[in-house]
């Protein structure tokens, strides 16, 4: 009996898909000019959401499950186009668990998003204020700049 050959494996890995991994459905860019975490940050998460809670809507989120003290734990950015409330912008990077966190928020971020149908870029800028929760301080966060580059995009009705 014959064994099959790497190159048949392969071929057939290669077949049903099993040889690299799928690319992730969004990409993030965090770029923090100042503060505790100031660098640079790329993560991969979930597809991008538009019009989901309502029409013109947009949404990303990117979530760890290993929240640790001093580590990125969440990118939020978020769209509304007819807020009840506020200016219906949502800009925020995390670092650390609820109770020691360190938020980065963006204070009055400019949205732009480039729409290419199946895919998209949502970029959300402006300067930032840094917050402890462990202690109550809050800074300077500097230049914020979340660019997300959605591969996928999960739309609504």
């Amino acid at each position: 009996m014959m064994k099959p050959t790497l190159t048949v494996v392969a071929l057939i890995m290669t077949a049903l898909g099993s040889t690299s991994p799928q690319s992730p459905a969004s990409k993030f860019h965090v770029v923090l000019a100042d503060g505790p975490y100031k660098g640079t940050y790329d993560v991969a998460g979930e597809p991008c959401m538009a019009g989901l809670q309502k029409k013109g809507s947009w949404h990303a989120t990117w979530e760890t499950d290993k929240e640790q003290k001093g580590k990125l734990s969440a990118v939020l950015i978020g769209f509304d186009p007819t807020p009840t409330f506020g200016n219906g912008l949502t800009a925020s990077v995390h670092f650390g668990p609820p109770d020691s966190q360190v938020l980065y928020e963006i204070l009055k971020p400019t949205f732009n998003v480039d729409d290419r149908g199946a895919t998209a870029t949502l970029t959300m800028k402006g300067d930032g204020r840094t917050t402890s929760y462990e202690t109550g301080m809050q800074g300077n966060g500097g230049s914020v700049e979340i660019t997300v580059t959605c591969g996928k995009i999960t739309r609504g009705g």
